[in-house]
């Protein structure tokens, strides 16, 4: 539930919350030194791609960066964060939650877009109803399940280099729903196999149905022709499944369809078949093994009818059902509570519009949120802030060290310092404090330059070695 007290959480609800503003870096600062050296928590992408000389010309000047392609962080991924972490680095959360989904189990990535659904990751649900979400984790690299608390700087995960990436760092965003709650398909005759089966809408589903709703029968839809498909009539007069009577909420006549994915067509076009086909709702088996989901994209109109995509591993066991009892199995699909009722982005960028709360009505409308204004179920990241040491606000630029180092330095014949002599000493016999041998973290504003660093001028004290 959203603050506002409905089933999903508005837009105007989540801009208008303090707790996008004060976010902690997901990741233990270390040594400043070896950070300088190594590039650890260097941010290799940042708000929109856009360097710092870029973020301090204006909005105009991140619109462009966004817009040109030089950035992976493009759409609706335009405010998300790269960080460079080795392998095995401790992933901290941001801010506390429950953990909402952990996908664990892939191993392996590169720079191929396809391997994109094949990262492992950890989301993380707040009490406003965002998700952070922490991507390229390694292998078997979450330290806890669904459905456990953590709190803000809590080890919740190791980083990695899995997915679509080019090198071991750490993909952070926030974003306003979860691909993996915004369905919920369950099987529910026979009672032998009633479960759920794990199934994403599709960004561009139509509204899927409140839970509770009337359970269907299910059938597979072959790849054919729509001309080598059975007619209306013939559908209408074919036998139903050869089973007892069923209660008055399943309907026979209404089917669910379960269809392979099918590389030659779209996934709009692949629904949008199965509709005319006389289905009401659509579940798309994907082709890959994994498992491996993800939220259906590629076209800026809502479906005709409300459609998710299970893994291939779950679509055979659908078909395997199928075929074990006779074509009898009933499954029934419903929305996630997280997005029960959720508006369309158009209707929820109104209600900010008309918002009477003048600090929500000054809002810029994020980037992110020009993509599919028509679309319910589209996963959006919002623009965050975090804060540093001392509270101060700032948003990781491109290219900048985070945290931000301070080093001091001393000639090399200098001699160390040494603590201060006892209170009876006279003031005039204490030697002159040396400048500090050691680094120390510490966080500037984004508006001034990091400092430059003669390595052999420093003490470097031992790498502790990464978990």
């Amino acid at each position: 539930m959203g603050p506002s007290g409905r089933a999903g959480t508005a837009i105007a609800d989540l801009l208008g919350a303090d707790s996008l503003c004060n976010l902690t870096l997901p990741y233990p600062g270390r040594l400043a030194a070896w950070r300088l050296m190594s590039g650890h928590g260097r941010c290799i992408q940042g708000v929109n791609g856009a360097s710092p000389g870029a973020r301090a010309r204006g909005a105009a000047a991140r619109e462009r960066a966004i817009r040109s392609g030089a950035s992976t962080h493009r759409g609706t991924l335009c405010y998300s964060f790269d960080f460079k972490l080795a392998v095995g680095t401790p992933v901290h959360a941001v801010r506390g939650g429950v953990v909402a989904a952990v996908v664990q189990h892939f191993s392996g990535g590169g720079a191929k877009a396809h391997l994109a659904p094949r990262a492992n990751f950890v989301a993380v649900r707040h009490d406003d109803g965002s998700y952070a979400r922490y991507y390229h984790l390694r292998t078997d690299g979450s330290l806890f399940k669904v459905g456990d608390s953590v709190e803000a700087g809590q080890h919740i995960a190791f980083s990695g280099n899995t997915g679509y990436t080019g090198g071991p760092h750490l993909h952070l965003d926030v974003v306003n729903l979860l691909p993996e709650e915004t369905s919920r398909l369950r099987v529910v005759e026979p009672k032998s196999l009633a479960r759920l089966v794990p199934s994403v809408a599709a960004a561009f589903s139509c509204l899927l149905p409140r839970e509770g709703s009337m359970a269907c029968v299910l059938r597979y839809e072959a790849a054919q022709s729509e001309s080598a498909h059975p007619s209306r009539e013939e559908e209408k007069n074919a036998p139903a499944p050869s089973s007892k009577k069923r209660p008055a909420n399943f309907f026979v006549a209404f089917r669910v369809a379960l269809a392979d994915r099918d590389p030659a067509c779209s996934f709009a076009q692949k629904v949008d078949q199965l509709a005319k086909r006389g289905a009401v709702a659509a579940i798309v088996a994907n082709n890959r093994s994994g498992p491996e989901v993800f939220a259906m994209g590629g076209c800026e109109r809502p479906s005709a009818i409300p459609c998710v995509l299970v893994s291939k591993e779950h679509g055979a066991w659908l078909k395997q059902a199928l075929a074990d009892h006779g074509g009898a199995v009933f499954v029934s699909l419903a929305a996630h509570p997280a997005v029960a009722d959720v508006e369309t982005l158009d209707a929820q960028l109104r209600e900010l519009r008309k918002s009477a709360t003048p600090r929500l009505a000054r809002v810029e409308t994020p980037l992110s949120f020009k993509y599919g204004p028509q679309l319910r179920y589209v996963t959006r990241t919002l623009p965050v802030e975090f804060a540093n040491r001392a509270g101060a606000p700032f948003v990781p630029a491109q290219g900048v060290l985070y945290p931000r180092p301070t080093v001091f330095c001393r000639p090399c014949g200098a001699a160390p310092k040494r603590r201060a002599p006892p209170a009876a000493v006279a003031e005039a016999a204490r030697p002159p404090k040396p400048t500090s041998a050691r680094t120390r973290d510490a966080e500037f504003p984004d508006d001034e330059t990091q400092p430059t660093l003669s390595v052999a001028a420093l003490e470097l004290e031992p790498v502790r070695r990464l978990n």
